[in-house]
């Protein structure tokens, strides 16, 4: 019998299972970032706290390193202000009016597919 060949891809696509993983993740994030500082201030904790501060610290690093790594400025910057900064989408519209609201949400979908492919990349989701 021949050999079987598994051809591994060496960036692997995003389905739309993994965008709205990205997505909830990007949601939240500043909850996850507020919960493992909480929880780094406190001297002695559970063992399921260090459990949930590990996978905190560990969540909201990846998910800021993939928004930092999304190529287009003008994407990045949005997700910065919307996710990692925690505004609605209408305080990140109102921040950035030199632009429509509908040019927001296209970045707001470009930035998420674009951090949805990093998560998938280095197996976060």
């Amino acid at each position: 019998m021949g050999a079987v060949i598994i051809q591994m891809e060496l960036f692997p696509r995003a389905d739309k299972t993994d965008y709205e993983a990205a997505r909830s993740m990007l949601k939240r994030y500043v909850r996850m970032r507020q919960t493992a500082s909480a929880l780094d201030n406190r001297t002695h904790l559970s063992e399921k706290e260090e459990m949930v501060k590990a996978e905190y610290h560990q969540k909201a690093d990846a998910v800021e390193m993939a928004v930092k790594l999304i190529q287009d400025d003008g994407v990045r910057k949005v997700m910065e202000y919307r996710f990692l900064r925690g505004y609605p989408r209408w305080g990140t519209v109102n921040r950035f009016q030199s632009i429509t609201d509908r040019s927001v949400d296209r970045r707001i979908v470009r930035g998420v597919e674009s951090v949805a492919e990093t998560l998938k990349l280095i197996g976060a989701i």
